[in-house]
């Protein structure tokens, strides 16, 4: 039996209720970590990113000269284009990461949240390796997915008995099949988990091989 897709339109119109309480810690993560890998003045590509709600914080505690955005949802994407009208540092394109053969290996820093646990596989490995396609060599991949903990396991399933559950592909990721993931394309510099974001997630960062 095929597993339900999440329904993203919903989402973006009305995000998850966990989201607002785990967000603001997230992306205090994400900036520190861009500020340290070359985001500063450097190029951002966000993928996954529609309807953003990492964008506000980094373009400003980060202040990168160029934030791309990518995502296959058409809402999502023009929810976004709508908040940033006039930014010059923005560019939001749809685009789906796994048939995507816009390989701009120009970004310093390519980043997503919640994006790779939804496909099988194949697909998760597909899209970790898009990652790498858009990076410059030396270039760094920031990658969150959530990780089967007993804290995860647990919000979960309380979720799923509630009916308050609405990431029917979700699939949660171990570490090694990430390390898997990445062979010839990078090395993990950090991978620690994200305890306060109830549903938690691996945060691994890359550094995209130099040549």
């Amino acid at each position: 039996m095929k597993t339900a897709g999440t329904d993203w339109d919903s989402y973006y119109s009305a995000p998850y209720k966990t989201a607002s309480f785990t967000r603001r810690y997230t992306a205090s993560v994400l900036a520190d970590l861009m500020r340290s890998h070359g985001g500063q003045h450097g190029k951002i590509l966000e993928i996954g990113g529609a309807n953003s709600c990492f964008i506000d914080g980094i373009l400003k505690d980060v202040d990168p000269d160029r934030y791309d955005v990518i995502d296959n949802n058409r809402l999502g994407v023009e929810l976004l284009r709508r908040r940033y009208p006039d930014d010059r540092r923005v560019a939001v394109r749809q685009e789906d990461v796994l048939a995507s053969s816009n390989n701009e290996g120009v970004y310093d820093i390519v980043f997503s949240v919640g994006l790779i646990e939804h496909f099988d596989l194949q697909g998760t490995a597909q899209a970790i390796k898009a990652h790498f396609n858009y990076l410059r060599h030396g270039g760094t991949a920031i990658i969150t997915f959530p990780t089967p903990t007993w804290l995860y396991r647990t919000i979960r399933n309380l979720s799923e008995i509630t009916r308050n559950w609405i990431f029917h592909d979700e699939r949660p990721i171990r570490l090694p099949e990430f390390q898997d993931a990445i062979t010839g394309l990078g090395t993990i510099e950090s991978a620690r988990i994200l305890w306060p974001q109830i549903l938690t997630q691996y945060c691994v960062v890359t550094r995209k091989s130099s040549s």
